[in-house]
């Protein structure tokens, strides 16, 4: 979260000024979400749940230099529905024949790209959830505008936060293997 709010948010001011106070155009924290999703199921759910909080309050009382999190029941309702976005998204897929894979000779080459599409899937689910949510907030900036950037900002941080596990898997092998 630390450089979402601090890497990513300050570029996208300048590309498009407003929309950071309610998505962020790049959020690996999608790509966490889906893979404890994956692994834990609804297990998942009070994990990510109390991860939102801990964030929050993190930001609230320890950094003077982002915007404040308002806790209200629309923050709480947000907090659960991105805890159990790709949880849905997964039993979609299973409900349609799409199993994905979680013991070990069920993870074949193909999985990463289903977790994709759950990402992908989940993040729709997201920005729709997240409109509905807060659709009087939404209105100044547009909420085509704010679903989009939800969508756009939950896929690509998914595929950044795959790309920097797949990397750092690589270099955890090479070392092993050099050593």
């Amino acid at each position: 979260m630390f450089s979402v709010t601090h890497l990513v948010v300050p570029l996208q001011t300048m590309i498009a000024p407003g929309l950071e106070a309610f998505a962020a155009l790049i959020f690996p924290i999608h790509g966490i979400r889906v893979i404890a999703a994956w692994m834990f199921g609804w297990w998942s759910v009070p994990y990510l749940l109390a991860s939102n909080v801990i964030v929050a309050l993190f930001y609230a009382l320890l950094s003077l230099e982002t915007p404040h999190v308002v806790f209200s029941f629309e923050r709480a309702l947000s907090w659960f529905l991105v805890s159990i976005v790709a949880i849905i998204a997964i039993k979609i897929f299973r409900f349609v024949g799409i199993e994905i894979g979680m013991k070990a000779s069920g993870i074949g080459p193909n999985t990463w790209r289903q977790l994709l599409l759950v990402g992908f899937v989940s993040s729709v689910f997201n920005s729709l959830g997240q409109s509905i949510i807060f659709s009087g907030q939404l209105i100044s900036i547009g909420e085509r505008n704010v679903m989009l950037g939800f969508l756009i900002g939950d896929t690509l941080g998914t595929i950044v936060c795959f790309a920097i596990l797949m990397l750092t898997l690589r270099v955890s092998r090479f070392l092993r293997s050099s050593s």
